[in-house]
């Protein structure tokens, strides 16, 4: 009985152990394709295995054109999908745990970005509307610093 006992102690610590050990690239594995769209899971499976080999993790997207992940941590990394987009994902704590924080950021042109923000819990489902940050339509300097001529 005891034997029985200990065997089912190791099983659920073990079991415990592993959850714990969940890491942003266990995350990104599994992220939905909605989330990226052109990146599938072979693309992304090849990011990190080309990373762990120091290899340049670069892979050709749905849509023909490179797509490179630039860091994998633990708990963050980040992706270059393409020139103007670049994704950041990490871990926040949180009391429950860790929630996953997604950043979208679109460079358009020099001061002018977009910031998409989501959260979701470890299994994807989301936690927040989306929060966006955008410097687009504050070109208030340039406005103000440029002489206009109003033709009436």
């Amino acid at each position: 009985m005891k034997k029985i006992l200990i065997v089912i102690f190791l099983i659920v610590s073990l079991g415990i152990s592993a959850q714990s050990k969940f890491t942003i690239r266990d995350a990104f594995k599994v992220m939905p394709d909605s989330l990226i769209p052109y990146l599938s899971v072979n693309n992304r499976l090849d990011m990190i295995d080309f990373l762990d080999a120091k290899m340049k993790a670069e892979v050709t997207n749905l849509l023909d054109g490179k797509s490179e992940m630039l860091v994998l941590t633990d708990d963050s990394l980040s992706i270059r999908l393409n020139p103007v987009v670049l994704l950041n994902m990490w871990f926040e704590p949180v009391d429950t745990g860790k929630i996953i924080c997604l950043w979208k950021v679109y460079n358009l042109r020099e001061k002018q970005s977009l910031t998409v923000e989501e959260l979701f819990t470890t299994d994807w489902k989301p936690l927040s509307k989306r929060k966006i940050d955008s410097t687009l339509l504050r070109r208030d300097e340039d406005v103000v610093s440029r002489d206009y001529e109003v033709q009436l």
